[in-house]
């Protein structure tokens, strides 16, 4: 049976979150965009799932592209061609 590994992946994003933020603390991010520094947190120490517009948010308040949080080291190829077999 081939094995999903979501949990996996979020981790490997919530790390990229922490990694962009490095210092700046997350209320100084809450700051700058629609939602709160214990949201932010959560997400970074892959506490919650949470929805897309959270991942906005948290995008806006580290003035980054979305699609950075998933610039991840992940080799996908492999993982769907393991889970087509």
């Amino acid at each position: 049976m081939n094995e999903y590994k979501t949990d996996e992946i979020k981790k490997l994003v919530a790390e990229k979150i922490k990694y962009i933020k490095g210092d700046t603390p997350y209320s100084k991010i809450a700051e700058k965009c629609n939602t709160t520094a214990a949201r932010i947190s959560d997400v970074s120490n892959n506490k919650i799932d949470c929805q897309l517009s959270t991942f906005i948010e948290i995008a806006t308040g580290l003035r980054v592209h979305p699609k950075e949080l998933f610039d991840i080291l992940f080799d996908f190829e492999d993982y769907y061609t393991s889970l087509d077999k």
